[in-house]
């Protein structure tokens, strides 16, 4: 089985690129990358898509694919709030007090 994604080099970070190929090495799938250009409407140019080709037995790409998407809806909650913050507890503070 085969899994590619069509990434536009100008609108994704690449945290998720990063991301993409740190689980494809964990997984050990097969990977192969490589360059297109294709007009970009948004923004009226020709923008470069990254084509990332990757091969496997089905029940990781299956897996690849599920923690991809779970990760993209992760990414899109954050850019949809305006804020983002985090609060640590230590729990030696909270026992002194």
């Amino acid at each position: 089985m085969i899994l590619e994604f069509k990434v536009d080099e100008l609108s994704v970070q690449s945290a998720w690129l990063r991301t993409l190929y740190d689980l494809i090495e964990e997984l050990n799938c097969k990977c192969q990358t490589f360059m297109e250009e294709k007009y970009n409407t948004n923004r009226n140019c020709f923008a470069p898509v990254r084509v990332v080709k990757i091969s496997g037995s089905n029940l990781m790409l299956g897996w690849l694919k599920l923690r991809m998407e779970r990760y993209n809806h992760f990414v899109d909650s954050l850019n949809s709030q305006e804020v983002f913050s985090t609060s640590f507890f230590d729990e030696d503070d909270e026992k002194n007090d």
